[in-house]
């Protein structure tokens, strides 16, 4: 069986939207050692009011109860989510996601090449893709050249047969 799933979600409607209201949020870039990222929320306070959360937690819902049902599982639980735009040679290097069953991203803006590489897997992701993976996976956003902005919305989510507490 294969644990990586990908679905086409969202329309240029959608995307639009999103973007749109992505971009209500003060501009908060993220750059150290391991990553270069021009706008992201990732490190923004949970409660804080997200105006894209609505509209994405609705385009994935059909992905995740494919995903659930292909796990024969009966529920899924997201934990978090976030999203995050690079730039012109932007990138996040080699990580995973401990304490969750599956990470999951979805390309809201994706140049050719701006796909998410994973150590001995070959997974190829434009734009308009949502993909699901083991969380334990190591994978990265390699810098990319493009002069166009990668923006990407990634969350972390929980598969189960049985109510989780």
């Amino acid at each position: 069986m294969d644990y990586i799933f990908k679905s086409k979600i969202g329309n240029q409607e959608t995307k639009a939207k999103l973007l749109e209201q992505i971009n209500l949020i003060p501009t908060n870039p993220l750059v150290e050692e391991n990553q270069n990222i021009i706008h992201t929320d990732w490190n923004l306070p949970d409660e804080m009011h997200r105006e894209y959360a609505t509209l994405f937690l609705e385009i994935i819902r059909p992905h995740l109860e494919k995903v659930t049902s292909l796990l024969h599982c009966k529920f899924f639980k997201i934990h978090n989510f976030w999203f995050q735009k690079y730039g012109s040679e932007g990138h996040f290097g080699w990580h995973t996601h401990p304490g969750a069953h599956y990470s999951n991203i979805y390309y809201l803006e994706c140049p050719n090449g701006g796909g998410t590489k994973f150590k001995n897997i070959d997974v190829t992701c434009e734009e308009g893709d949502v993909i699901s993976f083991p969380a334990f996976l190591p994978h990265e956003s390699p810098p990319f050249l493009s002069k166009s902005p990668k923006t990407i919305i990634s969350f972390n989510c929980d598969f189960g047969i049985y109510p989780l507490k």
